[in-house]
């Protein structure tokens, strides 16, 4: 997949001023508990989705305004053909909508010989270019104003400056003509409020106005989700909409429409395979969304391709859902491998939705109903669910020497069909003894004693096969702050397998980990991801009472040591040094779903006896997200080498982390420069520091 380099840097341009902009817009407000308010609100109108449209259409029409339902996008854009036809008109104005996005209807329009003009800028530019919308808010996101001055003097046959001043008073003029003398104009709706019959409808630029008052017929397009019970929850959602779309207290015009402003008013109300997603158990949160698309602003793959690249109507982790369900689930299956799991977009849900682990879940169904790659089937349903094939997998690969050099960590040499995954990065050879055998060697009898009672260290298949060294410090720096230390025995998790959407092997896996993970016992992680399983995704997707209490007796190391042990650390720390040079990475599944950072930078700042140094962007993924990298390795390139820039504009001498999958991924980029900057996980810095 292609990355365009002059779209990349116009997304991030606008993805820095949108963080600003919004979190300034957020001051002196509760967005937790807005949004908490918000998702609530919107439950339980879909939960009576159909009585309140019930209600919506007898009110609607005692104002005049007349009801249509349409079960498909087919069927909605004939309703707006025929209203075309009823009331002779060949023009069509319309403000911006992505369902009439989703139904095509400018196309369908078009082969039965209507005109339909956009009106919002960022649609009328896009309509230009004979693109399509690349953002749901912000349509011509992806173009520079050279960009937009090109294509204006291309179409309108003249010199137009690339002012943005000029060039909106270009559009203005324009568009204005476009809308002055035709018979029927369409707009979209935010809310469609129940006990008035009225629509809401947020917007920054008058067309949307003009197009609903000025034609003498006006249709509303709107999906059947868009319904709520009064004004108040329209209101709810307009508290968080501007903020969490534009970085705006409020936009511009926010109007209620209650009837025909002139000859007629039509509301059409698109199903669309909504009512089914309604009644799924699983995906119905899906229709929470209010569609700011403040998820498409943070989420790294995205600000790589754009929307032309990651949608097929809707765009990003949430585009890829509806796809699911709207156009169907062919449509969505290349899309749902795009997203890297990091969970930056729940963070700034303005309704709460779960959308990387729905994406996971719908991976899941995307493997059952149109099947599993061969290669990964054989991976996940035949090796990771049987412990003792994932097991004996590992001993011959440690076998196989001619991996390595000598005994240098990173292998050798790769074989063709997979060397395109070593391009951008050095990868590393399976240890040459697993962590559990260099454990029970290292500490004898396996076990440490100590005064502070045991604790139990779980620790992933990386740290076990790979980097054996991160649990061999962490187990001396527990010794060291006097706990007795002991291994949780078993394998795999489960993650890998449930974040590819093999849920069976995946619930194999994690079922036979929670046989060995015995009550009573405090368990120390090492990799975030295998913490998240173990409290998180597992017991959400494999209820089992044999689970109970997992959330609060797995800890990731870094926040037990930072919450137990940080003045008896700090007097042990004092006579070191200062002056190391560290900078710190934030793990996607650390900082956002485990919210363990602060703990860990906390840790670090003790360890260290000053504050870590900050590189730009310390949250932003690496690249490496398990099986990403592996589907996707100019994708996973792309993000690795801006990781690796901001290490470098840090100017630290180590990077320290707490995921064993971004300690390989950014080591190993960092070999392949030939940079000199360390790479630990905080374990290892500790256990140095405390030597």
């Amino acid at each position: 997949m292609k990355i365009d380099r002059h779209l990349e840097t116009a997304l991030k341009n606008f993805a820095t001023n949108f963080r600003a902009n919004r979190e300034k817009a957020f001051s002196g407000f509760d967005f937790e508990k807005l949004r908490e308010q918000l998702a609530e609100s919107k439950d339980r109108a879909l939960a009576r989705n159909e009585e309140l449209l019930d209600q919506l259409l007898s009110n609607a029409e005692k104002h005049g305004t007349k009801i249509l339902r349409a079960k498909d996008s087919a069927e909605a854009n004939r309703m707006v053909l025929e209203i075309m036809e009823r009331h002779g008109a060949k023009k069509l104005v319309k403000s911006k909508s992505m369902v009439s996005e989703e139904t095509r209807l400018n196309h369908f329009l078009e082969e039965h010989g209507i005109e339909a003009r956009e009106t919002d800028l960022g649609e009328w530019i896009v309509q230009l270019r004979g693109e399509r919308p690349t953002h749901m808010v912000l349509p011509a996101i992806h173009l520079t104003r050279n960009d937009v001055a090109k294509i204006f003097s291309e179409k309108l046959g003249r010199p137009i400056p690339g002012e943005i001043p000029a060039m909106v008073q270009v559009a203005r003029e324009e568009l204005r003509k476009e809308i002055f003398g035709v018979k029927v104009g369409l707009t979209g709706a935010n809310a469609l409020i129940a006990d008035t019959g009225s629509m809401m409808m947020v917007t920054n630029e008058g067309n949307g106005r003009l197009c609903s008052t000025v034609p003498p017929v006006h249709i509303v397009l709107a999906s059947i989700e868009k319904v709520v019970p009064s004004i108040n929850d329209a209101l709810l959602m307009l508290r968080l909409l501007p903020k969490n779309a534009t970085g705006q207290i409020i936009t511009t015009y926010v109007s209620f429409i209650s009837g025909p402003h002139k000859d007629s008013q039509y509301l059409i109300l698109l199903d669309n395979h909504r009512s089914e997603l309604l009644k799924d158990p699983v995906f119905k949160d899906v229709l929470r969304c209010i569609k700011c698309s403040a998820c498409l602003n943070v989420c790294p793959v995205y600000l790589l391709l754009g929307g032309a690249e990651y949608s097929h109507i809707y765009m990003g982790g949430i585009g890829t859902l509806l796809t699911a369900w709207i156009h169907g689930l062919k449509e969505s299956k290349d899309l749902a491998s795009l997203c890297l799991g990091c969970h930056r977009c729940e963070e700034i849900c303005a309704a709460k939705i779960p959308i990387a682990d729905l994406v996971i879940s719908l991976r899941d169904r995307l493997n059952r109903e149109l099947g599993r790659p061969i290669a990964k089937r054989i991976i996940f349903d035949g090796v990771f669910s049987r412990p003792e094939l994932h097991e004996k997998g590992f001993k011959i690969a440690r076998s196989a020497r001619i991996l390595i050099k000598g005994n240098e960590e990173f292998a050798r040499k790769i074989p063709a069909p997979f060397q395109k995954y070593d391009r951008f990065r050095a990868l590393p050879a399976p240890a040459k003894k697993p962590f559990s055998e260099q454990f029970a060697a290292h500490f004898g009898r396996g076990i440490i004693d100590g005064a502070k009672g045991r604790v139990k260290i779980y620790a992933g298949c990386l740290v076990e096969n790979f980097y054996p060294g991160i649990g061999i410090a962490a187990a001396e720096v527990l010794e060291k702050m006097g706990y007795g230390v002991g291994l949780v025995k078993g394998g795999c998790c489960g993650f890998p397998a449930a974040n590819s959407g093999y849920f069976d092997a995946a619930k194999k896996s994690y079922n036979a980990l929670l046989e060995n993970l015995s009550a009573g016992n405090t368990v120390l992680t090492l990799c975030p991801t295998c913490a998240t399983m173990l409290t998180q995704l597992g017991p959400d997707l494999f209820p089992s009472h044999k689970a109970k209490g997992l959330g609060k007796r797995v800890i990731p190391f870094s926040r037990f040591l930072f919450e137990n042990e940080a003045v008896k650390m700090g007097n042990c720390l004092k006579k070191y040094h200062e002056g190391m040079k560290v900078t710190y990475h934030e793990s996607c599944h650390h900082k956002h779903l485990l919210k363990a950072s602060d703990a860990s930078r906390g840790l670090l700042k003790i360890a260290l006896g000053t504050e870590i140094i900050e590189m730009p962007d310390a949250d932003s993924c690496c690249g490496f997200a398990g099986t990403f990298s592996l589907d996707h390795p100019e994708l996973s390139e792309a993000l690795l080498a801006e990781k690796i820039s901001a290490i470098k504009a840090s100017d630290a001498e180590t990077v320290a982390l707490d995921c064993p999958g971004c300690l390989l991924q950014i080591r190993g980029g960092l070999r392949k420069q030939g940079g000199a900057v360390r790479v630990l996980h905080v374990a290892e810095l500790l256990a140095e520091i405390l030597a």
